[in-house]
Parts: structure tokens; sequence; C-alpha cells
């Protein structure tokens, strides 16, 4: 799928959150029993209150995700990736992980990111992709490809 990445506009923080909501509500309730609107607001909300490397994922349909890449000395911290759920599974994600590691090869570092436990399906896809499990925090999978 053909996608395009831009910078992130300051009308677009709610319709971030209301991505974020749809990404994470059903893998939420299940690691951790339930989703606190205003917790999670506030969680969310604090972490845009620095500017942050996002960026908008959009296709020829319009905008359909984000993506949070941070180019660190040791490897490219892969922050945040969401897709509409109604674009999912239609090759999009693993078109940008593909792309994303090849730019961390390229800088000659890993690719690295963290996963709920409860997000099985994000974490099947990784393991496809190649990423390996590097440790195991308390609600978190670490994972990486070289």
């Amino acid at each position: 799928m053909n996608y395009t990445l831009r910078n992130v506009l300051p009308d677009e923080i709610e319709w971030l959150y209301e991505l974020n909501k749809k990404s994470f509500l059903d893998v939420v309730v299940r690691q951790f029993g339930k989703w606190d609107e205003v917790l999670q607001r506030q969680l969310f909300f604090s972490k845009w209150e620095q500017p942050r490397p996002a960026q908008i994922i959009e296709t020829p349909s319009g905008r359909v995700g984000v993506v949070i890449l941070e180019q660190l000395e040791d490897c490219d911290w892969l922050d945040e990736i969401q897709i509409c759920p109604n674009y999912q599974s239609q090759g999009l994600g693993t078109t940008l992980l593909r792309d994303l590691h090849a730019n961390a090869r390229s800088r000659g570092v890993p690719l690295r990111l963290q996963v709920l436990h409860a997000n099985q399906d994000a974490k099947r896809l990784y393991a496809r992709m190649g990423f390996l499990e590097s440790e195991r925090l308390a609600n978190h999978f670490l994972m990486e490809i070289s």
C-alpha cells in the first residue's frame, strides 16, 4: 500500500487521541481490566506537552495513522505506530515497518520497540517481520531487529 509521511499539525492532536483510543482500547482492557477515559486522556496529552518526532501516515484515502520514530545514537526507537483499524491487515503496517527497518540498517543501528503483553496481534506481526524479543518488562515486551 502506498503511503506518505508528513508532520503532525497542531489541530490534529484530538484526532490522534481518537486514533490512540481506537488502537488501544481493547488491548488496554485486556491487559489492565478497564479503560479509564480521564486517565487515558491525561497520559496521552501529557506525552504531547513536549514536541515529538511524530508523522501522520497518509494514503490516497487521507490520514490513516501515526508513526513516532526517534533516531537515537544506538538504535532507531519506534515509540508508536498506530493505523486506523479499517486500514489494518492490508499490508500498510508491514510496508512501513520494512521501510523503517531499511532506514535503521542504513544507519547501522537496530530498530527497537515495545509492545504491550496483551497486544498479541502486533507482537505476531513484529515476529513475522523478524523482530526478536530482547526483554520482558512488567507490561511490555521489548523487541528489536538488526
